[in-house]
């Protein structure tokens, strides 16, 4: 089965208080959401959290063939291994989503537009509004 992993990090000073906002989807319909704060990030940071801990759930749940979505381009090319990894903090963390994503069967990253991001956008925001 195919599942659509919508994901998206927030912040609001950058760095400053951060959230996480997840919808992952199959057959168009949303089976699972992640909406939790993460304490102080940047934006960047945020943004691969969102991915770290949807990863981590479709792993756990046994979701193997993944089509993931970002509106950061950043963390979508530095995955893709089509931009470098400058900063120090995000090193780690990408490093991370590669071994995650070396368990599973099929990913794809790819970038979307913020306009085509709006729940998993919603579900981030939903967080630092409480």
């Amino acid at each position: 089965m195919k599942y659509k992993v919508f994901c998206d990090g927030a912040s609001r000073s950058n760095p400053g208080e951060a959230a996480i906002g997840v919808s992952i989807e199959t057959d168009g319909k949303e089976i699972h959401t992640i909406s939790k704060t993460i304490g102080i990030a940047s934006n960047n940071e945020a943004e691969y959290l969102a991915l770290d801990s949807a990863l981590e759930y479709c792993l756990k749940n046994d979701f193997m063939n993944l089509e993931i979505f970002l509106d950061s381009k950043l963390v979508v090319e530095q995955v893709n291994g089509n931009f470098k990894v400058k900063s120090n903090n995000l090193k780690p963390l990408r490093d991370k989503i590669l071994e995650h994503i070396e368990m599973l069967e099929f990913v794809s990253i790819n970038h979307i537009y913020r306009e085509n991001n709006k729940r998993a956008d919603e579900l981030a925001n939903l967080a630092l509004d409480s």
